[in-house]
């Protein structure tokens, strides 16, 4: 007997917005109500392609034409994602989709950056209820956090600024600068009953 979809909720945002904090807290909140969540992030399938295909602060890898290139030329920050880029990005999408398809309920840790993408995630999730949430936070608060972790490229969050909300239509909005993780969450779980 084929399962029932679950049901899936978006954070999309820039990198260093909060989202993973933001999923965490969600999950927990969800989990609470004894409801189970799983999340899925970007970040879980990326690392998962072999240095060679990557190029990122002093890293250079030789294949990384082919995979995902983050760079700083002239000051400003640069990403660019070849064919294998794209494949991995697509697998994470499908594995999002192929587990709302079994019945599992997600949360997804997410950037969304190009049109095709934004059209891919319609396809994909076609017939699961889902719930696109608009992660904000402001560009100084947004570096300030970027230079804190140390483990990005600077310029990386501001690069994804301008680009990050233009293709998806969403259902609500936070903005991790004025509510805590915890009242996000809240805030999140709070739409999600008025949808059921």
């Amino acid at each position: 007997m084929t399962p029932a979809p679950g049901r899936v909720v978006v954070l999309n945002g820039t990198s260093s917005s909060g989202k993973t904090t933001l999923a965490a807290a969600l999950r927990r909140r969800l989990e609470a109500d004894d409801e189970c969540w799983v999340v899925y992030s970007q970040d879980d399938f990326c690392p998962k392609l072999p240095p060679s295909w990557i190029q990122a602060r002093k890293h250079i890898g030789r294949h990384a034409d082919d995979g995902f290139v983050l760079e700083v030329r002239d000051g400003e920050f640069e990403l660019r994602v070849g064919p294998v880029g794209h494949a991995i990005l697509a697998a994470y999408r499908g594995a999002v989709a192929a587990a709302a398809h079994e019945g599992l309920n997600v949360i997804v840790d997410e950037v969304t950056m190009t049109q095709g993408e934004w059209d891919d995630w319609q396809v994909r999730l076609n017939g699961v209820d889902t719930t696109w949430v608009r992660v904000e936070l402001a560009p100084d608060e947004l570096e300030r956090r970027e230079a804190a972790r140390g483990d990005r490229t600077i310029g990386h969050a501001r690069y994804q600024l301008d680009i990050v909300h233009r293709f998806a239509d969403y259902d609500l909005t936070v903005d991790t600068g004025v509510l805590s993780p915890d009242e996000a969450a809240a805030a999140i779980v709070s739409y999600l009953g008025t949808r059921r």
